[in-house]
């Protein structure tokens, strides 16, 4: 369990490694990701071995979340070039002046990752940081750092620098407020209770965060829907990684016509599931 010792630690070895890495051009960051993209598709029967130990989720599951941080950096390898690239704007003088928009990186963003994807959320979110030219600190689940750690070791294969992602465990009312306090901007996925605290937090040190919380999401059904793919729908959207998603549904409105035919067949699906 890290001390808030070791977080602050660990802040100063990602920015040391940042500066570096933030006078890379973009072209040589890029290459990095290319190299991580095939790393971690030939690796993915380990890291799903991994996250099945961890997590306890099935195989499946477990496949298709391997495949989240390659299509991250899939999409931002090819967008980044664009995304980052100076903008050239009018003037405080129309037509005789210009000005130029720079994109720079914030520094080190600290990410707190949830443990029902601890492989996906652990590194898709650092990816688009890391590519822009920051450093990364994360705190996974404390169930759940393996696989996260795993994926860090390839990213480094790769040829990230050692020390510019690093990885701070503890339960996170004990890690949480030093990491915030040493952050230039926090990712945060979980409780919208919890979310609060850290958005004060990232408020009072006047820092940027995004903040991933729960919901209610519903499913709403029409008159004239298949039945047969409303029910597969709601299976899957109820049960799926058995129901341990942000997106996944808790309400559903139908209408009073479809009730008792939605009702029955449903209740005879879920009863078929194999746990």
């Amino acid at each position: 369990q890290s001390t808030p010792g070791d977080i602050e630690q660990a802040f100063v070895t990602a920015r040391a490694a940042q500066v570096e890495w933030a006078k890379r051009p973009l072209s040589e960051r890029l290459k990095v990701f290319k190299r991580a993209h095939t790393l971690l598709i030939d690796n993915a029967q380990t890291t799903a071995d991994l996250i099945q130990a961890e997590s306890g989720k099935n195989r499946r599951m477990a496949i298709e979340e391997t495949c989240d941080p390659p299509m991250v950096m899939s999409h931002y390898i090819k967008r980044a070039p664009k995304l980052l690239a100076p903008v050239k704007r009018g003037g405080p003088v129309p037509f005789f002046s210009t000005s130029t928009e720079i994109r720079q990186p914030k520094g080190v963003i600290g990410i707190i990752a949830p443990w029902n994807f601890p492989f996906a959320t652990g590194l898709s979110d650092a990816i688009p940081a890391l590519i822009a030219g920051n450093g990364v600190v994360l705190k996974p689940d404390n169930k759940t750092a393996l696989s996260p750690l795993y994926g860090i070791s390839l990213l480094e294969r790769a040829g990230l620098p050692k020390g510019l992602f690093q990885v701070v465990c503890g339960e996170g009312p004990d890690v949480g407020p030093t990491l915030i306090d040493n952050a230039n901007y926090v990712m945060f996925t979980g409780s919208t209770a919890t979310g609060r605290v850290i958005g004060e937090r990232a408020g009072r040190n006047l820092i940027g965060c995004c903040l991933e919380l729960g919901g209610k999401n519903p499913m709403i059904v029409l008159e004239d829907a298949n039945m047969d793919e409303v029910v597969q729908a709601a299976l899957f959207g109820a049960f799926g990684n058995t129901g341990q998603i942000c997106m996944h549904i808790e309400r559903m409105y139908l209408p009073s016509s479809r009730y008792e035919e939605f009702k029955s067949r449903f209740v005879a699906a879920t009863e078929a599931l194999k746990l």
